[in-house]
């Protein structure tokens, strides 16, 4: 009986060992952003649907990678907050537009709410934007 314990221990921590291992690309703050969306964008009077791609950039730095967010083609960088890590900061620049804002993924992962500005040339508007997987 004493050895049949021993195995079922060792089988139980054999297991534990694979589930963690397993459940290591989960652990990363970038995962839950992946994926394509469709945005739907309100920028002062216009309003546009596109899709959008978010990728990862750096997980070392928490770096993601939005291509064509705003629907203008363009490829910029979101870093995903420390102090909270379901929200994304956007402070980039891209085809002559500078956009700073944030997006906020739902407690689904199904959604990601934007508010930003963009400016150029001393214009500016301000947007927001529902993303949906």
């Amino acid at each position: 009986m004493n050895t049949l314990k021993k195995i079922k221990v060792l089988i139980l921590i054999g297991m534990l060992g694979v589930m963690l291992n397993c459940n290591r690309d989960e652990d990363s703050v970038l995962q839950k952003f992946l994926g394509e969306y469709t945005v739907n964008d309100s920028c002062g009077f216009s309003t546009t649907t596109y899709t959008m791609n978010i990728k990862e950039k750096d997980e070392n730095q928490n770096e993601l990678y939005l291509d064509n967010f705003g629907g203008y083609g363009a490829t910029i960088v979101a870093k995903v907050s420390n102090d909270n890590p379901d929200k994304l900061t956007i402070d980039s620049y891209a085809d002559n537009l500078h956009i700073v804002g944030e997006g906020t993924i739902n407690n689904e992962r199904t959604q990601i709410v934007f508010t930003y500005d963009t400016s150029n040339n001393g214009m500016s508007v301000h947007c927001s934007s529902m993303a949906k997987k």
